[in-house]
């Protein structure tokens, strides 16, 4: 990773002719943002290196910028995915996974991702899913724009971070302001996915995986997180409908009186008491209601 004054954002493109291009322009507009962190901005064709015929497409180089990056920008095509051999695809997740690093991928051009795991499972740059180049001039300007304002938000993020102490004690956290998101462990990625939406949002989350130590009494903690947060979201599966701590930790913010706000993410039968609670649908992903989630949350 990087140290204290340097954050590395790396944009992935397989260098062709208009992904070449706006990745060399996205490059020059982050690197022209107001930013007190010091950036290193680097697009595929940056990597350079000299040719080597056992490598021909760099793979290795870009291996190592992704591994290296505290944000990832692919821009996706079809043909992108002709380069993506499984060891990309492993550090493109292990990016997706880590607390404090960003992926945010840009759709450019129209492509079949629809089978793309890593890419089904993380917000994608256009939001409404169409590619970039087939919206107006206009509405690519304020698409750009707004993803300048994401990365912009993500380094503002990074930067706090690191000039923060690298140990914070539970009790010196202040819940007041936070969503506390409930699920299932076997949804821990969907729940990052969901906590990475809601701050971009500008609403903070609290997850138990992130705050809880090993030793901690986690009732008592959880106990704690939900008296001090604002709203309960409920991440609603099988699994979850099962689960102990899952029902436990709705049902004591329920008899704290918090919002509840149940997500369907996997059909199935709601418990009776969530039953008259309107729950929004999230088990198909294209129209999943993000944007009534979010109004949602933050007219609590």
């Amino acid at each position: 990773m990087t140290n204290k004054t340097d954050l590395q954002i790396y944009i992935d493109n397989f260098g062709g002719d208009q992904d070449l291009e706006f990745a060399s322009m996205l490059r020059d507009r982050i690197q022209g943002m107001r930013t007190n962190a010091k950036l290193l901005v680097r697009t595929f064709g940056d990597l350079g290196g000299e040719y080597n015929e056992n490598d021909p497409n760099n793979e290795s180089g870009t291996i190592q910028a992704i591994r290296q990056a505290d944000i990832v920008v692919p821009v996706i095509t079809a043909r992108f995915f002709e380069y993506v051999i499984p060891q990309i695809v492993e550090e493109f997740e292990a990016a997706m996974a880590a607390r404090n690093r960003y992926f945010i991928p840009v759709l450019l051009k129209a492509a079949d991702w629809s089978g793309c795991e890593w890419l089904v499972k993380t917000p994608l740059t256009t939001s409404d899913a169409v590619p970039l180049l087939d919206h107006s001039t206009r509405e690519q300007e304020a698409i750009v724009s707004e993803l300048i304002k994401i990365i912009g938000n993500a380094v503002a993020d990074l930067s706090r971070a690191s000039n923060e102490a690298a140990t914070i004690d539970l009790d010196d956290i202040v819940f007041s302001e936070t969503v506390f998101i409930s699920h299932d462990h076997d949804d821990a990625d969907f729940a990052e996915l969901l906590k990475l939406r809601l701050e971009k949002e500008g609403i903070a989350c609290w997850i138990d995986s992130e705050r809880l130590k090993v030793g901690q009494n986690w009732r008592e903690e959880i106990d704690k997180a939900i008296e001090q947060s604002r709203a309960v979201v409920a991440v609603m599966t099988p699994e979850a409908r099962r689960s102990e701590y899952v029902t436990y930790e709705w049902a004591f913010a329920w008899g704290k009186g918090k919002q509840i706000f149940p997500i369907m993410l996997k059909q199935t039968q709601l418990h009776p008491r969530l039953e008259s609670l309107q729950y929004l649908n999230f088990t198909n992903h294209p129209t999943r209601p993000w944007s009534e989630l979010v109004s949602s949350i933050k007219a609590v």
